[in-house]
């Protein structure tokens, strides 16, 4: 019943929280349309018309600048001038030519006029026609007559247009034309003609028409002397009389209020700077309110039923986002152990969610923290020859996104015997910049070979043959100039030969190790190529001194497999060798050395099952199976010994930590340094042998002496404390408690 409780006060809470999600901004999303909506929408509608009347302002400034322009260029143009006009009748019909392509480029022009002071007659594009017939016949103006139009054409100093009602021929329809008139030339103080361009106020008010949209009023167009030129209505029974009274009152840009008659008019105008014409809207304000109103309507409807909608989703919303929660916690406390305490917290999905969390990432931290040690491990078995399968090798680089070139690899060896000295922070500084080298032509990956007192790096390369040695010599050398940088000295470098394939690298290995072996015949601080070392064999006829090399270095390695192929390679040379009988007894005994030295050196005796077999062969086949039982012998051996020296090192450091784990200053860092060793190798050899990390592993020790000392002393706690090795003792007692379940003085009066 408490579970039922606590998922439904779970999915309340998500109920509530969609729907707040929901309201919050819904309400303030409401309240700011429905402002906009009722107290701002007629002064968004008039800004909008405003903004209309500049667009249509420019339109028009555009237009009259284009008339300008053309009047001006009809004044310079040599066809149209009154010399050329008048010298015959040629000329008057090329001029009447001329105007019809001025019109043609101007499409507001109904018709272009070209009068000359002093002449009786107007050319126009349609023809040559006096002033009388112009006015009454072509134009049939009912307020202007052809002695009128002279006179003002004759009397015109600056651009002037003015509004002219005409009578369609024909019919008894009246229209407005516009007569914009410009003095030529442009700008003159005694002008010798006048250009006039007629215009139909239809060409106007259809420009103007669409700013009303679906709203009642009128639009006008004045020119300087708010006489109107050019007027459009959208139902609304305001007179062009009644309009100049209202033009009148407000002669200032933008948006003003008017009353006119008890009926209130909002007026919008603009007024151009560069013609002086103005375009004003009048209309009513009475019919905002109905709109409002209708709008007002409309929204409180679509918010009821957004609400409705909305609650719908919430809970829709609520029920898909919790039952995946609850299956998730219900898997969770299936997988879950809960330790005392945790009691209260496992009935809450998302506390119980967030801990699974918690920990899957500090698993995955501390996958990270072992990905480093993971990866030095890897280059350890490749480079010691303890993985043989391809397929694994390159799926650990795919896992680890580490990219190598394929086409060869070599092994470089440094020995670290402790001959010299390092410190531990010159070795972990060493470590870093081995444990990565990027050159041109290569990649590196160095690992600390502690068994073998060595540091042993892997280098891939993918140049071609021809230039392996080159890159070898360069990278020998940066190596060596890394250590010296690092360590003080410079040091004796052992190189491989390049194999090809990284799984064949502890080859290489192996002749870099072999290498340092022959360091008794360089100087110290050399870089010793083992390709180098068959220039040291004093004949051909010999057996390959490099495989009797390999064979050797095999074998204290412990490596069987590598040294039973050395051991097959030297028979079959010595199969195909045609020597005397008494050269190739030699080479027989000098191989038995070879193995006598090198069983001599690991102070191991020779069975004597297998001295008749060295001592008594009579073919090559005999001679072969001694050595290759002795091969088995000596590298089963070397690997016992080799457990052996572990398991002593192990017993030494662990003796070492118990000795000392209640002092303060006991660090991975020290316990390294102590026994020359890199922090990392050290504390992978924690966890291999114990299963714990070093901080576990001594923290075990200390938890374990303070329970001792709780049961069978009467020191303070706080010094016991301070004699385990904290100098923080809640820290201590914080420990403590999340591994015992109990306090420090709990647990003492439950077991003293």
């Amino acid at each position: 019943m408490r579970r039922k409780r606590t998922n439904s006060r779970l999915f309340y809470q998500f109920l509530l929280s969609h729907v707040l999600i929901f309201a919050i901004p819904f309400i303030i999303l409401s309240s700011v349309v429905y402002y906009n909506a009722v107290v701002r929408f007629k002064s968004e509608i008039e800004a909008s018309n405003v903004y209309k009347l500049n667009q249509v302002k420019n339109t028009f400034d555009l237009l009259a600048r284009g008339l300008d322009n053309t009047a001006s260029r009809i004044s310079i143009d040599s066809e149209l001038t009154p010399f050329v006009v008048k010298s015959g009748k040629y000329k008057e019909i090329e001029a009447v030519d001329e105007l019809g392509k001025y019109k043609a480029n101007n499409t507001i022009v109904d018709e272009v006029a070209l009068y000359f002071h002093g002449d009786e007659r107007l050319y126009t594009s349609s023809g040559i026609n006096s002033f009388d017939t112009f006015a009454k016949r072509v134009y049939g103006f009912n307020d202007l007559d052809g002695i009128r139009l002279d006179e003002e054409m004759s009397r015109l100093k600056i651009p002037e247009i003015r509004r002219i009602q005409t009578t369609v021929t024909g019919s008894s329809q009246q229209q407005n034309v516009l007569m914009y008139m410009f003095p030529i030339p442009r700008n003159s103080q005694s002008p010798y003609g006048t250009v006039s361009f007629f215009i139909r106020e239809s060409m106007l008010t259809d420009l103007v028409g669409p700013i009303l949209g679906d709203f009642n009023g009128s639009v006008y167009i004045l020119d300087s002397k708010d006489s109107i030129l050019a007027s459009r209505s959208h139902e609304n029974d305001l007179t062009e009389q009644d309009a100049k009274q209202l033009l009148v009152s407000e002669t200032q840009d933008g948006i003003h209020d008017a009353k006119l008659g008890g009926e209130h008019y909002s007026l919008m105008q603009a007024k151009s700077k560069w013609t002086g014409w103005s375009y004003v809207i009048v209309m009513p304000t009475d019919q905002f309110l109905g709109r409002v109103l209708e709008m007002r309507t409309f929204v409180l409807l679509i918010c009821g039923a957004v609400v409705a909608f909305g609650i719908l989703i919430a809970v829709l919303l609520s029920t898909r986002q919790y039952r995946p929660i609850r299956n998730i916690a219900d898997y969770v406390r299936t997988l879950q152990v809960w330790t005392h305490g945790n009691d209260d917290r496992r009935h809450n999905e998302l506390d119980l969610i967030r801990d699974s969390v918690q920990a899957t990432r500090d698993l995955m931290k501390r996958i990270d923290e072992q990905r480093p040690i993971v990866r030095e491990q890897f280059f350890v078995r490749l480079i010691l020859g303890l993985i043989k399968d391809e397929e694994e090798t390159i799926a650990f680089l795919s896992r680890e996104n580490l990219s190598l070139p394929e086409e060869s690899c070599f092994v470089t060896v440094i020995p670290m015997d402790g001959s010299e000295y390092i410190s531990r922070q010159n070795r972990e500084e060493l470590l870093r910049l081995l444990s990565e080298i990027s050159m041109t032509d290569a990649v590196g990956y160095g690992v600390e070979l502690i068994p073998d007192q060595s540091l042993a790096i892997l280098i891939s390369t993918g140049c071609n043959e021809s230039c392996l040695r080159q890159v070898q010599e360069e990278i020998a050398g940066e190596i060596a100039r890394l250590f010296e940088h690092c360590c003080g000295f410079r040091p004796t470098v052992g190189v491989g030969s390049p194999v090809s394939g990284l799984i064949h690298a502890n080859r290489s290995y192996i002749e870099a190790s072999a290498a340092m072996e022959q360091s008794g015949r360089i100087r110290k601080g050399e870089i010793v190529y083992f390709a180098d070392m068959s220039e040291w064999q004093e004949g051909s006829e010999w057996y390959p001194i490099e495989e009797q090399i390999r064979l050797v270095q095999s074998m204290k390695q412990g490596n069987n497999e590598a040294a039973k192929t050395a051991l097959v390679n030297i028979m079959h040379d010595l199969e195909g060798k045609e020597v005397s009988l008494f050269y190739f007894r030699c080479m027989s005994f000098d191989l038995i050395n070879t193995f006598l030295r090198t069983m001599n050196e690991l102070k191991l005796s020779i069975p004597q099952e297998y001295r008749s077999h060295l001592a008594e062969f009579t073919t090559l086949k005999q001679l072969d199976a001694g050595m290759t039982g002795l091969i088995d012998l000596i590298c089963d051996y070397v690997q016992a010994n080799k457990e052996s020296k572990n398991t002593a090192m192990g017993a030494e450091i662990f003796q070492y930590i118990e000795q000392h784990y209640q002092e303060y200053d006991l660090n991975l860092e020290k316990i390294a340094d102590h026994f020359q060793m890199s922090i990392s190798y050290f504390s992978r050899y924690m966890k291999d042998q114990t299963g714990y990390t070093f901080t576990e592993y001594v923290t075990h020790l200390r938890m374990e002496e303070v329970k001792r000392l709780l049961k069978h002393s009467d020191l303070a706690i706080k010094d016991i404390v301070a004699s385990v090795g904290y100098s923080d003792v809640s820290n201590l007692m914080r420990k403590f408690k999340n591994t015992e379940g109990i306090t420090l003085g709990q647990y003492r009066k439950l077991y003293s």
